[in-house]
């Protein structure tokens, strides 16, 4: 497993992330048209509690209970629809085709391709795909992002063989000089890193998998629940010594804020 520290200090947290809340979100019209029968959206919205709660203990600078603070944009990608997989996913967005071209045969409409079969255990069923995942600035840095993931993962793959994420660059920086081809790279490994912590592997053509039928993702996903109970722990602890040094705070394993690729949080 891929680890790194975090990169800010736990007292710069504008919240107890042990309060953020994941809500799902699906709609489709009855009749499904185009290809909303073969690629379904997800849209899960993370919030700062549920919206009745007052924080006392916190100071001013916390999210209003209830308030947005990112997202995580999933699909399922459906087998035997009738319809090719590939053009389902190239309709919507080139990240969508790199991952579909990686895993489906030639046609779409033939299952997938002989690479797929031989990375996952039982290549058999539903395809998910983690497309991006953002966190307000404020949030970045603490490594919710994967955690977030991990868990809309544990909740939507029900059925799928596997889970894909293409790591891609999704945000610059101001200065856009610095994109070099060796900053997107770097900037490609960092994130992929991060989706390595909650069980992704290399697969082929810049995609990642992750085998839902192998015990380490939920293993994976349980050690990140760990750290965010001890990130919880250790803001909690920096609330009631703030008169102390921040410094003498521990800070905790990371991975930066991430949408699949820095379009990641």
């Amino acid at each position: 497993m891929t680890s790194a520290r975090s990169k800010r200090p736990v007292g710069e947290l504008p919240g107890d992330p042990a309060r953020l809340h994941l809500h799902y979100g699906h709609g489709h019209p009855a009749v499904p048209y185009d290809f909303e029968d073969t690629l379904e959206s997800w849209y899960v919205k993370v919030t700062y509690g549920l919206g009745d709660e007052e924080w006392e203990d916190e100071e001013s600078r916390a999210p209003a209970a209830g308030s947005e603070v990112g997202h995580v944009i999933l699909w399922r990608l459906r087998e035997d629809t009738g319809d090719s997989g590939w053009e389902a996913a190239d309709a919507e967005s080139g990240d969508l085709e790199v991952i579909a071209s990686a895993v489906l045969g030639r046609s779409g409409r033939a299952g997938y391709c002989a690479a797929f079969e031989k990375a996952v255990t039982h290549p058999v069923g539903d395809l998910l795909i983690l497309d991006r995942v953002h966190l307000d600035r404020a949030w970045r840095g603490f490594g919710l992002g994967p955690i977030l993931a991990a868990e809309a993962i544990r909740r939507l793959s029900g059925g799928c063989c596997a889970v894909a994420a293409y790591p891609a660059m999704g945000e610059y920086p101001e200065d856009r000089e610095q994109v070099t081809e060796a900053y997107r790279r770097q900037a490609k490994e960092k994130i992929a890193a991060l989706w390595e912590s909650i069980g992704f592997r290399r697969f082929r053509r810049g995609v990642w998998l992750l085998d839902t039928a192998l015990r380490q993702p939920e293993e994976l996903l349980l050690a990140r629940r760990a750290e965010l109970h001890a990130l919880s722990a250790d803001f909690q602890r920096c609330g009631r010594s703030r008169s102390g040094p921040v410094d003498a705070v521990n800070v905790v394993e990371d991975g930066s804020e991430v949408s699949v690729g820095p379009r990641t949080i």
